[in-house]
């Protein structure tokens, strides 16, 4: 997102891309020489150059990420949960490789798997 604002609806939801700017509300494309005839101050907007680089946003890893969301589940269903109860998917994180953490967890003790009458597979943390 840049500075500035759309000279068709005024949204501040700008974008640069492929030396362009995008507004993300009204999908009005305009390029440099376009902004310059706008009247309006709040129409300038410098483009980047074109030799910056962009880095991505740091990302936690996926098994700091399944750590966190086992904490939530354990949270949410007081200390102790089933994987029929929680959706396939996890946000990012795939069902299967959620179960491969959950196995991972019950080899190194940290969690503790019961299975009940019914074939369900229940965790929790050890007491």
């Amino acid at each position: 997102m840049t500075q500035g604002r759309c000279p068709v609806c005024g949204s501040e939801e700008v974008y640069v891309m492929v030396d362009t700017l995008h507004c993300k509300r009204c999908a009005n494309i305009w390029t440099e020489e376009k902004n310059a005839k706008c009247t309006f101050d709040s129409c300038n907007i410098e483009l980047p150059a074109s030799n910056r680089t962009w880095t991505p946003a740091i990302r936690e890893s996926p098994e700091l990420r399944m750590e966190k969301q086992l904490e939530i589940y354990l949270k949410k269903f007081n200390g102790r949960f089933t994987t029929s109860a929680i959706t396939s998917n996890i946000g990012d994180i795939q069902m299967a490789m959620f179960r491969g953490y959950l196995k991972k967890c019950v080899k190194n003790r940290t969690l503790v798997e019961k299975k009940d009458d019914y074939g369900r597979f229940w965790y929790s943390r050890p007491d």
